[in-house]
């Protein structure tokens, strides 16, 4: 089917994450909702996307985009244990501002060559740092299930409003941030990391 004019895939991924975004959750995008957002029918969103899967891979797609740029620019002109640390608060930051691009982001490649290149760019700030510090590859695998659990769990409390005691789940943040890291500096060797960068 032709597509209508004026609707791009530029401006289909547009509405999809403006949907995404509203929603909160990858699981809560329709095409329908999708298409009504351009004033089109469900039927001529297929000329962008393949049904439901297909939609469910094009944010996975910008959604991993939007991480990458998060945790690539939090990396950069640091090394070592800061830009650990700098790297898993634009992390938690972007699970917790951008709940459904986080959700969306969370999707195994499943031999995609496109999403195994976005998920490798999100993922290779971190590595590299856990690299450099001298992890091998099977801590490297373990440390980075932990940081992402840690996160995806937190951010699944804040927004199912589940964590009502005080202090605040900011204040909470500082304490996953420091535990990971702690964990890291373990796993490293005895005593804390020493960062070779300014």
């Amino acid at each position: 089917m032709a597509a209508r004019r004026g609707v791009t895939a530029d401006r289909v991924a547009a509405a999809a994450l403006a949907v995404l975004d509203e929603a909160g959750r990858v699981t809560d995008v329709r095409p329908a909702a999708v298409a009504k957002r351009l004033g089109i029918r469900s039927q001529s969103l297929y000329a962008h996307v393949d049904g439901a899967a297909g939609l469910r891979r094009l944010l996975a797609l910008r959604s991993l985009d939007d991480l990458a740029e998060a945790v690539t620019t939090a990396a950069v002109g640091r090394s070592g244990r800061d830009a650990a640390e700098a790297v898993v608060r634009a992390h938690l930051s972007f699970a917790l501002v951008y709940p459904g691009r986080f959700s969306a982001a969370i999707h195994p490649p499943g031999g995609d060559s496109e999403l195994e290149a976005a998920v490798t760019r999100v993922g290779r700030p971190l590595q590299t740092v856990l690299q450099f510090l001298g992890l091998d590859d099977g801590p490297r695998v373990h440390w980075t299930r932990l940081q992402l659990a840690v996160t995806a769990g937190f951010a699944s409390l804040v927004h199912g409003e589940q964590l009502t005691l005080a202090p605040g789940a900011d204040d909470t943040v500082e304490h996953l941030v420091a535990m990971l890291l702690g964990h890291l500096d373990d796993m490293v060797g005895a005593g804390p990391l020493v960062t070779s960068g300014p």
